[in-house]
């Protein structure tokens, strides 16, 4: 399509309207008197009857405080910390006293399920607002209804803190003294009841994880044990009863022989020694051991007679005579006995020494091997010494989890919440909700104010009313246009993806053949509708964006135009709609976007419908005309748009969307305005 990308940015035009000042409005109040008058008291009615026909409820209110002090003995060594007292904490636990899980458990203890008053199927002047949901949806599931259950119990809840304190106020409303108090004392009764539940399961939690930790520590312990003294049996480590190796004793043994071993040769062969030095001075009878032989002795006290009688037979008889050869001969046979005898004792000292060498050797050589042996061991000690110690680790910690898991089981007998109800909720006396004389007093000002809205909307319409008769008979009605659906009123977008999802439905066929009556396409060219409503319509997005994607699963190239208030497609999307479009900084394709459950083009147009009333515009629909089949616009109210006419006059029908309980006269005031703009209202969908 050749657009212009050159062409300006549009505005939307403000027709020139006469100014309308404080007497004007004072004319109108006194011209629509009637019509504020009956409004108010409309509004004042409707308002009395609502808040009559408005549930009376009742509000009470249980007081739970945060226990700062701590039971020495249940606390002694609990598995839970002690719960915190400071602002966050404080409100933390009011998180958990409006949890959902909280609110089933009173819930379950209370059986609330088979209360009307919480469940909306057992309500039955709530089933008729269920009617759609229930037509879209299908029959509602236990798990919806658990879930609507425990929303309006929480709509009804209200959990707030008291000032700076640790005291939370519970506060529940129902249709039911009695009840709102029952409520709310299971409430802050199941809430200290959880706490207590709480610290239980943390601590058998805890028990059953320290006792099969317990359990794998005994297996670890027993096989740490089984492997110590299989290695001890392995390398031959024997201990004695004070713990030390005997290898070692062994080894202190053999150094205190060793040490007196070589002490005593050493005595021996000093004395060895001093012999041979002594026998070899010529002086043997000066040596220790021969002065202390007493063989020896008696030798030589014979020697020292024969001297003594040698020297008397010397002084006596001459020196050859024979007496004195004679003792001369004795005293020789003395000497040599004595050498004799010395060299046996210096024999027998050579002997012992060599013995204590011997016996020195000996000890070395025990005292070798035992070493070889210490050495071999100790090499071996170090790996066991490890082993040892990590089967000391074993025994320790598992002695201290069975500490622990005795006083975590001691744990379940003196649990003691730490919050308690300080103040019971009482059945209030009076109703707190809700307040019948307030709200008829302040629908008084509201009715006021309404209808002299009312009066300057009609006199907008309208105009105003004769000079001579204000009460004049009203204008001729239009002719209504043919039916051609009646629909279900919803707001909710997924009534468009349930016709696509359930097309066999009766909602998906009424809307089929809505379609089979306005998309009755003529040969080579397409046809655009446009669906407006006397006024704000909630449901007519749903049934635009219905239709399109109807007509495009039965193979119709449609375009969604979304001119209302962007319920279809975002507005003022970055780079698409037809704002972008005219002012050429996007192309065609670029201005529009895809819809993401058929392949409906969705175009946006910005609100206040000023974009209709430029030429250009009319050439991009005559393009739509010309490539598609249908061009479905959610277009706005009839007369909220100041270009509402040049809109009408770019489509080839128009279709009104109203609601069953709308007034009479709006409708009327719409056909007219239809009219007066030059494309009538080709059919009517009530809703």
């Amino acid at each position: 399509m050749p657009l212009d990308r050159t062409a300006p940015s549009f505005a939307s035009p403000s027709p020139a309207e006469a100014g309308f000042g404080l007497p004007d409005f004072l004319r109108v109040l006194n011209e629509r008197r009637v019509l504020i008058r009956n409004t108010m008291l409309g509004v004042c009615a409707l308002t009395a009857i609502v808040v009559m026909l408005m549930p009376t409820l009742y509000s009470s209110s249980a007081v739970v405080m945060l226990d700062q002090r701590k039971n020495s003995v249940a606390d002694l060594s609990a598995v839970l910390s002690a719960l915190p007292t400071d602002p966050s904490s404080v409100q933390n636990q009011i998180q958990v006293l409006s949890s959902r899980d909280l609110a089933l458990k009173v819930i379950d203890k209370l059986k609330l399920y088979d209360d009307p008053e919480f469940n909306p199927v057992l309500d039955k002047s709530l089933i008729p607002s269920f009617s759609l949901s229930g037509l879209l949806r299908g029959a509602v599931q236990p798990m919806d209804m658990r879930d609507a259950v425990v929303s309006a119990f929480l709509d009804r809840l209200d959990v707030t803190a008291l000032g700076l304190s640790t005291s939370i106020d519970v506060s529940f409303t129902s249709r039911d003294p009695e009840k709102a108090a029952r409520i709310a004392n299971a409430l802050a009764e199941s809430y200290t009841e959880s706490q207590i539940a709480t610290k239980i399961g943390a601590a058998r939690q805890a028990a059953q994880w320290l006792s099969e930790r317990m359990r794998q520590l005994a297996q670890q312990m027993q096989q740490q044990e089984s492997a110590v003294e299989l290695y001890k049996a392995e390398h031959d480590l024997v201990e004695s009863a004070d713990g030390n190796s005997l290898v070692d004793q062994q080894l202190i043994a053999i150094n205190t022989q060793l040490v007196q071993a070589q002490s005593d040769l050493a005595e021996k062969q000093a004395s060895y020694e001093r012999v041979q030095a002594v026998v070899k001075s010529g002086h043997p009878a000066d040596v220790t051991q021969v002065i202390a032989s007493k063989m020896i002795g008696d030798l030589r006290t014979q020697e020292a007679e024969v001297v003594r009688q040698e020297a008397d037979l010397s002084t006596r008889y001459g020196p050859n005579h024979p007496k004195l050869i004679a003792i001369r001969n004795e005293k020789r046979d003395l000497e040599n006995k004595i050498a004799q005898e010395v060299a046996s004792v210096a024999g027998s000292i050579a002997s012992d020494m060599a013995v204590a060498r011997a016996h020195v050797s000996s000890i070395e050589a025990s005292l070798a091997r035992v070493e070889k042996q210490a050495r071999t061991d100790n090499m071996a000690r170090v790996r066991l010494k490890g082993m040892e110690a990590n089967l000391t680790s074993t025994r320790t910690m598992y002695e201290s989890f069975v500490s622990r898991l005795r006083a975590v089981q001691d744990q379940d007998d003196i649990q003691i919440p730490e919050a308690r109800v300080i103040s019971t909720a009482p059945v209030p006396s009076a109703p707190s909700s809700p307040h019948r004389t307030l709200f008829v007093l302040a629908s008084i000002p509201a009715g006021l104010l309404l209808g002299i809205l009312f009066a300057l909307m009609v006199e907008r319409f309208q105009g105003p009313l004769p000079a001579n008769d204000m009460r004049a008979e009203p204008r001729q009605r239009p002719a209504l246009p043919p039916l051609l659906a009646e629909l279900p009123a919803t707001a909710d977008m997924r009534a468009a993806d349930w016709i696509l999802d359930h097309p066999d439905s009766p909602y998906a066929q009424a809307l089929s053949n809505l379609l089979g009556r306005i998309a009755d396409v003529p040969a080579g060219q397409g046809r655009i509708v446009a669906l407006t409503s006397p006024g704000a319509h909630t449901g007519k997005a749903v049934i635009a964006l219905a239709l399109a994607r109807l007509a495009s699963r039965q193979g119709l190239r449609t375009v969604l135009v979304d001119a209302d208030r962007g319920r279809i497609v975002p507005p003022f999307a970055s780079g698409t709609g037809l704002a972008a479009l005219l002012s050429g900084a996007v192309p065609l394709s670029r201005a529009l976007q895809k819809d993401r459950r058929s392949s409906v083009a969705l175009l946006s147009a910005p609100p206040g419908g000023g974009a209709w009333a430029f030429a250009r515009t009319g050439e991009i629909f005559a393009h739509f005309r010309r490539t598609c089949d249908l061009v479905i616009v959610d277009a706005s109210p009839v007369g909220t748009a100041g270009a509402w006419p040049a809109l009408a006059r770019l489509c080839d029908q128009v279709v009104v969307v109203a609601e069953k309980s709308a007034p009479q006269a709006n409708f009327e005031n719409a056909l007219r305005w239809l009219v007066a703009s030059g494309t009538p209202a080709a059919g009517l969908i009530i809703t």
